[in-house]
Order: structure tokens, then sequence, then C-alpha cells
């Protein structure tokens, strides 16, 4: 009954917050691996990241690199800062890249008719 009491008192021991500029750390260094370049080969190398800050598009294998950092951050019990993100759109392999597939206008759309060009 003691031993069980006493691994419950170590076990709430360890749940203490990480530091401020630890958890600063920990992000930053989360924020240089997903604002690098994010190589690909197909379109299933890419993904959404999901932390540190909105979703970018992020290769699998720098994924797998920021999961740790994340669950380290959330056990640290680091605040998140508050942000205000739009809804990301479709990630996926362009030239080797993870990009975010932008959705645009049709080609020419937007363009003067040509019975109203005037040439000065």
């Amino acid at each position: 009954m003691t031993a069980s009491f006493l691994l419950l008192a170590l076990a709430a021991g360890c749940e203490s917050k990480m530091d401020p500029k630890e958890c600063d750390k920990v992000r930053g260094d989360a924020f240089e691996l997903v604002n690098k370049a994010q190589h690909c080969n197909t379109d299933a190398d890419c993904r959404q990241s999901e932390w540190p800050g909105c979703a970018k598009p992020i290769s699998n294998a720098t994924f797998d690199k920021i999961k740790p950092m994340s669950e380290s951050y959330k056990t640290g019990k680091c605040e998140e800062p508050n942000v205000d993100c739009k809804p990301p759109p479709e990630s996926y392999c362009k030239q080797g890249l993870c990009v975010h597939r932008e959705l645009g206008t049709a080609e020419g759309a937007g363009n003067t008719p040509t019975d109203q060009i005037q040439i000065q």
C-alpha cells in the first residue's frame, strides 16, 4: 500500500511544467523544420502540418520529426498562442516539393476583351 502511494507521489511530481524558454525553443525548432523545403516524389509524400501554427504543406518525413516535439510541448504544458488560421487548401507534390493547391481563376479570366484594348 505504501509503495503504490509512493509511486503515485513520484508520478505526480514528474508532471512539472516546462520552462517557457524551453517551450519557445521547442516551438522555434519545429517552425524551422516546417519552413524548410519539403521534398517529395508523389502526392502521398505530402500532408498538412498540425503544429506549430497554421497548417502548411509538409513532407511525411518532417511530420515524423515534428510529432515528438509537439508531444513534448503538450506534455510540458506549454502555452499555445492563439492564432487565427484559415482552412488550408489541399497539399500535393509539385516539381519535387510539397505545396498547397491554391484555388485560382480560369486562365484568361479577368483579361480585357480584345475589342476593348486601346493602344495609345
